[in-house]
């Protein structure tokens, strides 16, 4: 199983899933993995749970997915997320919820580990954003790679200080940055595919409509600039 698809925080963000999934299937991964919020800032929810579902991607639960099945108190959300976080309740079915609910923290494998956030502690949410912090999981990991996301920023850092590129030998934490919502000044969805067996990582960005999404946001009753608030553009 060499190839992986790599795809998180997509956020109920159809048009940008829907890029990256048309880039990914290209590719032909052997293997998918989503590193969760599939909800939460976007204005699609059902439709990419539907996605996700229907193609049976192995899905960790991230912080969104949480509060929107109950797991995670809403008080940990701020308007005008927190409001959409409860719509999205009565967006998707009940037996969405429960998928939802029976997501698990982590996923892993003798090869790697895939959690939301913080592998010592998911349920905590913490993130995972500087090459300082991914070094002290690395230290400690017992698989090659550690594939995470939440931060919404794509990037990759080894166990070893000036070893920047996907090389055997080193270990490795693997965040695909944000297919929905990105953080990093390129607005672009983020997703990405490695090689383990010929040692290949990369990170796509595509272009998809953000307009669409705009729009769908203030059909939810969102203000124009609430809308750009959660889709940060």
């Amino acid at each position: 199983m060499a190839k992986i698809g790599i795809i998180s925080d997509i956020h109920a963000n159809l048009p940008a899933l829907e890029a990256v999934l048309e880039f990914l299937d290209n590719e032909n991964p052997d293997y998918w993995v989503c590193l969760g919020d599939i909800v939460g800032y976007g204005p699609n929810p059902k439709e990419c749970i539907e996605i996700i579902r229907a193609r049976e991607i192995p899905t960790v639960l991230g912080n969104h997915d949480a509060g929107v099945a109950g797991r995670l108190s809403t008080r940990f959300f701020r308007d005008p997320n927190r409001k959409l976080i409860e719509l999205t309740k009565e967006l998707i079915s009940e037996d969405d919820v429960a998928w939802l609910s029976s997501l698990p923290y982590v996923l892993e494998n003798d090869s790697w580990v895939a959690v939301h956030a913080h592998p010592s502690e998911p349920e905590k949410w913490q993130y995972v954003d500087s090459a300082i912090k991914a070094r002290r999981i690395l230290e400690n990991l017992e698989t090659d790679i550690c594939f995470l996301g939440h931060t919404h920023v794509p990037g990759i850092v080894s166990n070893r200080v000036g070893v920047n590129s996907f090389r055997k030998g080193f270990k490795y934490i693997i965040n695909p940055g944000s297919v929905g919502q990105s953080r990093d000044e390129d607005f672009r969805a983020s997703c990405c595919i490695i090689d383990t067996e010929n040692y290949t990582y990369l990170n796509k960005r595509l272009e998809y409509n953000t307009e669409k999404v705009l729009t769908d946001l203030t059909k939810l009753g969102f203000t124009r600039k609430e809308a750009h608030h959660l889709l940060r553009v």
